[in-house]
């Protein structure tokens, strides 16, 4: 082997195995779940706190407004973690 010469022939290339291209795949298809989990608990997530801040400043009972705009980000807590348990 020289300097001037690879020292791995380019036309040799190894074509990937079916089980590899179907591993690699399978890899594809977990993460495209993974980020559309993900991108619905941000979603229900900021529903929540939307909602929470709406009723907080249309509701004339502050006391009684926070409560149920606590009570509304628990269950999207909540549903957060059941999400992301399954």
């Amino acid at each position: 082997m020289s300097a001037t010469q690879p020292s791995h022939d380019p036309t040799r290339r190894r074509s990937p195995s079916p089980q590899s291209t179907r591993h690699i795949s399978q890899l594809h298809a977990r993460r495209r779940e993974a980020r559309e989990r993900r991108r619905l608990a941000r979603v229900d997530l900021s529903l929540g706190v939307l909602a929470a801040i709406v009723l907080l400043i249309l509701t004339p009972g502050l006391a009684i407004a926070a409560l149920v705009a606590l009570i509304v980000l628990l269950f999207c807590a909540l549903s957060a973690v059941l999400e992301r348990r399954s």
